[in-house]
Formats: C-alpha cells, sequence, structure tokens
C-alpha cells in the first residue's frame, strides 16, 4: 500500500514537472530559433528546416517559401538549418555550396557577408534576454515593485555581519560605493562576492560608519534549487511577528495560536520581528515558553512547548529542530509598494536580466578562481525539476522562471565553445580581422572539440542531478 500511494504522489508530480518543462524549454527554444530565422529571412537567407526537438517527427509542415517546420519526439533544444548547412549545428557543407545553382547561391548562409552571419546567428541569444526582459516587465508593470529597506533588523549571532560589527537597525546606504535603495539589490552583491572584503557604509542613528564584511559560504537547502553552498553575511530585514497560519497538530494549535495572532512577548522580550520568535524557540531546547499574542484588539496569554520536527522539504533548511508550528506572512515591516509605468517597467526588466547574467558569470568565474563548488551546474534534469517545481507553484511562478532559463539559454550559446553560437561569433570575429575565413580542417576539428566539451559538460550536470533523480522515485528506498 505504501508504494502505490508514493507512486500515485510521484505519478502526479511528475506530470506537473513533465508539462512545467515542456512549456519552459519549448517557448525558450521556439524564441531562441525564431531570433536565427527572422533575421536571417531578413538577410535572404534560405531557411530549409525550422525544428522544435530532436529526432523523429510528430508534425511538420512547408510554408511558401519552403522552410520546413517541425516539432520532434525529443525535446531537449532545436535548430535552425539553412540550405548550405551539413547539420542541424550549422557546420558549412563546403561540396553542397559548390553544387549550388547561381540563384540558390543567393540564399546560401555561408556566402553572406560576415557581418549578416555574425548578426544571424548573435540573433539567437538576443532574442533570449529579450523575451526576458519583456516577461521581467510585464511582471513589474502588472505587480508593481516591493523595495524593502535596506536595514540590518536581525543579525545572526556570530555570523560575518556580528563579527564586522554590524548592529539591529543599521541601514546600508552603499556597498562598495554602490548606492543601495533596496535589500535585494544588498543580497545580489553579497551572493556573487564570495570570500571578498565588502566595505559597507552604514547609517546608524546620526552617524555613518564603515565595516567591513566578507560573505562566507554557508550551505542551504532551497525548495527550488536543492542543497547548496551560498555566499552570507548574516543580516535580515525585520517580518512582521503575524501569525499567518497554524500547523494542525502541532504545538501552537495545541497551545491556541490562531491566524492573525499577532505575537507582542515571548520569554520575557518584546516581539517585534519574526525572526526573533525563530530564535527565541530555536534556543528554547523543548523548554515551555510563555508568549502574549494581540488578538482583535486584545491580549491573550499562551504557553506553547516546542516540538523537534522538521519544517518540511520546502524550508531553506529541513534540518529538524525545536517549532511550534506557526506560518510567517512573510510580509517586511520597512518596505514600499509602488506601481511602475511601463518604462520603468522595462528598465527594470532590462537590471534583472543583467542582474542574472553577471550572477551567473560571477559564479562561473569563482569556480575557476576562488575553487568555489561547481554543484549548482545541472542539466536538463535539474532544469525539468526546478520548472515542475515553479509550476506547482502557480503560472506567474513558471512564467517567471521561464525568463530565467530564458536568460540562462542565451547567455550559454555566447559561450566561445566551437558547435555553440558563440563558437561561430568568434570564427566569425576571425575572418572580420584576417579577411579570410578560419581553415576548413581547423573548424571541423573545434566542433568535434566542442562537440566533445558539450557533451562531457552534460554528463557532468547529469551527474550533478542524480540526487534529483533519486528524489523522482521515494519508493526505490
Amino acid at each position: 500500500m505504501e508504494f502505490i500511494t508514493y507512486f500515485a504522489n510521484g505519478l502526479s508530480g511528475a506530470l506537473i514537472t513533465f508539462i512545467g518543462f515542456l512549456f519552459a524549454l519549448m517557448v525558450v527554444v521556439f524564441i531562441h530559433e525564431m531570433g536565427h530565422f527572422l533575421v536571417a529571412r531578413w538577410f535572404g537567407v534560405t531557411v530549409t528546416t525550422f525544428s522544435i526537438g530532436f529526432g523523429k517527427e510528430i508534425w511538420a509542415f512547408v510554408d511558401k517559401h519552403g522552410t520546413r517546420w517541425r516539432i520532434a519526439w525529443i525535446p531537449a533544444g532545436g535548430y535552425v538549418k539553412f540550405l548550405d548547412d551539413e547539420n542541424a549545428a550549422s557546420v558549412p557543407d563546403r561540396e553542397a555550396i559548390d553544387q549550388l545553382s547561381e540563384e540558390q547561391k543567393r540564399g546560401a548562409f555561408q556566402l553572406k557577408p560576415v557581418g549578416q552571419r555574425a548578426a544571424v546567428v548573435a540573433a539567437g541569444p538576443i532574442a533570449n534576454f529579450l523575451l526576458a526582459i519583456v516577461i521581467f516587465a510585464a511582471f513589474f508593470w502588472a505587480m508593481g515593485v516591493n523595495r524593502i529597506e535596506p536595514r540590518a533588523d536581525y543579525v545572526v549571532p556570530s555570523s560575518p555581519a556580528a563579527e564586522a560589527g554590524f548592529k539591529s537597525g543599521d541601514v546600508v546606504l552603499n556597498i562598495g560605493g554602490r548606492k543601495i535603495d533596496d535589500f535585494a539589490e544588498l543580497n545580489e552583491i553579497v551572493w556573487t562576492s564570495p570570500g571578498r572584503t565588502l566595505e559597507f557604509l552604514v547609517q546608524r542613528g546620526r552617524e555613518e560608519l564603515t565595516l567591513k564584511v566578507v560573505p562566507v559560504l554557508q550551505v542551504r537547502n532551497d525548495y527550488i534549487a536543492g542543497k547548496h553552498e551560498r555566499p552570507m553575511i548574516g543580516i535580515r530585514y525585520a517580518i512582521e511577528p503575524i501569525v499567518a497560519g497554524v500547523t494542525k497538530d502541532g504545538a501552537a494549535a495545541k497551545a491556541g495560536f490562531e491566524p492573525g495572532d499577532v505575537v507582542v512577548r515571548m520569554a520575557g522580550r518584546d516581539i517585534s520581528d519574526f525572526n526573533q520568535l525563530q530564535e527565541i524557540v530555536a534556543r528554547s531546547e523543548g523548554r515551555e515558553l510563555p508568549v502574549v499574542v494581540s488578538r482583535k484588539g486584545r491580549e491573550i496569554a499562551l504557553t506553547v512547548t516546542p516540538q523537534l520536527k522538521s519544517p518540511g522539504k520546502k524550508a531553506a533548511d529541513p534540518t529538524p529542530r525545536p517549532l511550534i508550528g506557526v506560518l510567517s506572512s512573510g510580509r517586511p515591516v520597512h518596505s514600499k509598494h509602488t506601481f511602475v509605468g511601463p518604462i520603468e517597467a522595462v528598465q527594470l526588466g532590462c537590471e534583472r536580466t543583467w542582474g542574472i547574467i553577471t550572477g551567473t558569470l560571477s559564479y562561473i568565474g569563482d569556480i575557476f578562481t576562488r575553487g568555489r563548488g561547481a554543484d549548482q551546474i545541472g542539466g536538463v534534469v535539474r532544469i525539468a525539476d526546478a520548472a515542475g517545481k515553479f509550476a506547482s507553484l502557480g503560472f506567474t511562478q513558471l512564467i517567471l522562471f521561464t525568463a530565467f532559463i530564458s536568460v540562462s539559454i542565451g547567455l550559454i550559446n555566447l559561450f566561445p565553445i566551437p558547435i555553440l553560437d558563440g563558437g561561430h561569433l568568434v570564427f566569425y570575429a576571425y575572418e572580420a580581422v584576417v579577411g579570410k575565413p578560419v581553415n576548413e580542417n581547423v573548424q571541423e576539428f573545434s566542433f568535434r572539440v566542442g562537440l566533445a566539451l558539450i557533451l562531457m559538460l552534460m554528463m557532468f550536470g547529469f551527474y550533478n542531478d542524480r540526487f534529483i533523480l533519486a528524489s523522482w522515485m521515494p519508493w526505490s528506498g
């Protein structure tokens, strides 16, 4: 019976994962290939095939220009094939070019000026970036922006921030000379600076102080990303001490907590931040805690005894610890929600896209220069897993995940690896400078090396994703 339950739950989760993955990847691949396609058509290149997926066709049709539009069984990408391409990777077919008629040669990709060829190749990644900008901009325009004041309302004991001299209530003005207006900007800098000394200018009361902090890598178990290391300094913004929900059969439910309660005092300490409540409970060692909550304008005294439990697989840290079973509203105490116009929304969309690019490049750079772990390099399995998790959170979250993946795929395709768009651009840059194409034998060898590198990266990603595969099959033990 237990196996049947596991299988049923796994089947439901697998369906969500498959649908989410298929949606996100197909949208991103379609936009990428459409970028290549439109610019190629603009320059008069003959496009013979536009494929979403690889392998045997599921469905296809031929348009009036002779392009075969197809959907194939293997949803691992796609390609646009030109008249003079040897294969889907746009490797030039020199023999085919020689056999073309003069009219056909006008549509040959390899015979176009180097600038036009470079534009066609770059159009795919650029289309991915534009898709992300449009999605993020639409989200900001529709939902507005919630800016959280960059205050160190809670300083984690013995953390780098505590050792650097941060005090509760410090407001971060700038980091390394960069003005900080939002806690998200602060996090962005910290998360991309492991082991680097960051100079914080903070305001404490009426005085301004300079504090130097070195972010350290801490292991986290994120619901989406799984177990990974992230640079942290140990400061948090204040969260309203409101009980948003009460876990059934938990300690808080037994003590009489109700949704909407505002925690005023716990263990004799005034509470103004949900982080304070969590700290007291974590240090309780299972002892009874006197609590005062405000409920509908009156104060009520309760007594709660934390229980050693796991907060669940969606928690940042699922390790069992003292818990009382109350859910936070997650609403920051010091924040401001504003609606923005279309121009500012586009600007914010560009900033979000650029943040993903710089964050990814910073992570890759740290792998080689600072010995940071490469455990976050994943493949199709990780994308599918994340897509399923975002899909389970709602369609809006899946759309935002699609934007993130679009940036990532656009950036990866710009890496200077032969067979990828970036490798082709390197060849075209050489041709533009030297005045002649790279030697055919060199190109052929480079494409083989590039293919080998891609296969090795895929194998490495699959190795990193082995634990995700195991989590998909809980019945396997």
